[in-house]
């Protein structure tokens, strides 16, 4: 016989049995596990600790899982999981939207970390060739842009893809196998995989600050180096065209780079006869430095001139 607590219990672990599925509203038998129309299992109990850590394995350490499976794939042959994704395949591997939202919950949980123990670190690394009055500065700058940028990555992450994609669109373009959204697709996959790949092992260095400046050099070799694999698989491209994508992608990203930079120096010099640049951060932050460096030299000179002068009245009192 049950003791009358354990029963108790039980009752308070257990759901209200409903006779339509909890997700689409469709009518269920009460023997029905499985909803007909949309797949739902029915669900007996309250969440536990137990099933909980149970249906975290199943969608993310289950080897059947789609995540590892498209995981694995996209290193082994990533024109399996691009491809039949454009054909349809929507099953056997995560979806392009899915996958690039898990690589921007490890984007968030880095950036979480990196804000909150090693901002001084990163910080630091960027302004040690600054001292006085100049490495302060550099330091506000470096703080506040590495906050922007912590608080708007994902923002940053989905603004890259759009630009790739065009770029490998006009780099491509005697290709006509993939349209400019089948593009986009191709670099949601890629770019989210090796970001992925890139911040879990930044997170392996981040504990040392040597280690982690000379990984963040490597990054971007990494990165290209995956991204040309991909492209080599999904167009089936000999070394030669490999070579020469390559370079004519570098070039029209130098292009692009450039017009930034051109577009941002015309907005700063009319900003600036208006007056409408007095007010930005960054501006405050140069007039700031300029003024710490006027105010250095100052001193300087004061103190080469009062060297000169006692120097030349120990000569006169020399001579007397």
């Amino acid at each position: 016989m049950i003791p009358m607590g354990k029963v108790s219990k039980r009752k308070q672990e257990l759901l209200e049995v409903s006779n339509t599925c909890i997700n689409c509203e469709q009518p269920l038998a009460l023997d029905q596990r499985f909803c007909s129309n949309c797949g739902g299992k029915r669900m007996y109990n309250r969440i536990t600790w137990r099933n909980l850590f149970e249906d975290f394995v199943d969608r993310f350490l289950n080897i059947e899982n789609a995540f590892l499976k498209t995981f694995f794939a996209l290193f082994k042959k990533p024109e399996d999981v691009i491809d039949g994704y454009m054909r349809g395949m929507r099953k056997k591997y995560l979806p392009a939207f899915s996958y690039f939202a898990v690589a921007l919950t490890v984007a968030g949980i880095y950036a979480f970390i990196i804000k909150h123990w090693f901002m001084d670190d990163m910080i630091q690394a960027q302004t040690s060739f600054y001292s006085g009055d100049a490495a302060e500065i550099q330091k506000s700058f470096a703080s506040k842009w590495l906050t922007t940028v912590m608080e708007n990555q994902s923002v940053i992450y989905f603004a890259i893809i759009p630009v790739l994609a065009l770029l490998s669109k006009v780099v491509f373009w005697n290709y006509k196998k993939y349209n400019l959204v089948e593009h986009f697709v191709i670099y949601l996959y890629g770019y989210s995989h090796i970001a992925l790949i890139t911040t879990v092992l930044g997170l392996l260095f981040i504990w040392n600050q040597t280690a982690s400046q000379l990984y963040g050099m490597i990054t971007p070799f990494i990165t290209i180096a995956y991204m040309g694999y991909v492209l080599k698989r999904l167009f089936k491209l000999d070394s030669g065209n490999l070579v020469l994508k390559t370079g004519l992608f570098f070039l029209l990203s130098f292009v692009l780079l450039l017009l930034f930079f051109v577009i941002t120096a015309v907005t700063g010099y009319f900003m600036a006869k208006t007056g409408a640049l007095n007010d930005t951060e960054f501006y405050k932050l140069i007039q700031k430095q300029a003024e710490a460096q006027k105010a250095a030299k100052a001193l300087r000179d004061s103190i080469n001139g009062d060297t000169l002068k006692h120097t030349v009245e120990l000569i006169k009192d020399s001579i007397q």
